[in-house]
Formats: structure tokens, C-alpha cells, sequence
């Protein structure tokens, strides 16, 4: 009897810990996969919306460089109007990624772009956050347009 008590407590600590893991991740994060073309980019919309925490004012993104460690660096471009801005995480496999960025929104809408500097494939994720004016996250929506 104890042992079923035990085994049934057990399970229910399990099950709330991935739970409360899960819900600590980020809901911000993009994964994703760089073909071996030396031209291989994907492009992605991000769309910033006032959840009740007021208009985006800003997008913050920052790239890493996931496994495989290869030649090619991983960059993102960020267009907003007729601003740009672009990082590159320059060392592949390490626990940093590129530098942030902040892009002031002329609209509400950025185009990303991750592209690699050389042939050979890479994988990447990319941290994306729509801000107000004061720093508090609001609504943020992504949109793949293209994968290669």
C-alpha cells in the first residue's frame, strides 16, 4: 500500500514538474534550419499587437548559433520601414548568442531574416519580443514565410 502511495505521489510531482518547466520557457523562441546553400535564408514575420500591456514600440531579437559547430555564422536581419539592423552570433557552439538587437517600429510589423555567412548547413534559434515604449512585453506573432 505504501509503495502505491508512493508511486502515485511520485507521478504527480513528475507530472507537475515538466508542467511548471514548460511553463517557464519562453513562448518567444524560433527554431530553425539553414539548408547547405551558401544562400539558404529564412524569413519570418513578427507582428507586435497591444495585449492590454499597451502599443509595441520595439522588437528585441537575438540569434544563436545551435549544433552543427561549422564554418558558416548564423545572422539575423531585422527591417522595420526604411530602418535595418542585423547581429551575428560570432562563435558557433559556445552559450552565448549574437548581441541584442532593438528595432523602433515605425509599424507594427518586421521583417526577419536569418541568413549564414557560407555554405554548409546550420540549425538556429532566435529570442523575439515585441516591447512597449516603457519595456513591458505585449502581444508578439510570428509568421514563417520561407524555409530553405
Amino acid at each position: 500500500m505504501t509503495h502505491i502511495i508512493f508511486k502515485n505521489v511520485l507521478a504527480t510531482v513528475t507530472v507537475f514538474g515538466v508542467l511548471g518547466y514548460a511553463g517557464g520557457a519562453s513562448a518567444h523562441e524560433q527554431y530553425g534550419a539553414l539548408g547547405k546553400a551558401a544562400s539558404a535564408t529564412d524569413y519570418y514575420q513578427v507582428t507586435c499587437s497591444d495585449d492590454g500591456n499597451g502599443p509595441g514600440d520595439h522588437l528585441f531579437v537575438q540569434i544563436k548559433d545551435l549544433a552543427p559547430v561549422a564554418k558558416p555564422m548564423v545572422s539575423i536581419l531585422v527591417v522595420n520601414g526604411l530602418q535595418a539592423k542585423n547581429a551575428t552570433d560570432a562563435v558557433d557552439g559556445n552559450a552565448t548568442g549574437s548581441p541584442g538587437l532593438n528595432i523602433k517600429g515605425t509599424t507594427q510589423t518586421y521583417a526577419v531574416l536569418v541568413s549564414k555567412t557560407a555554405a554548409g548547413a546550420e540549425n538556429y534559434f532566435f529570442d523575439y519580443h515585441c516591447l512597449t515604449a516603457n519595456g513591458s512585453h505585449t502581444g508578439t506573432d510570428i509568421y514563417p514565410f520561407q524555409n530553405q
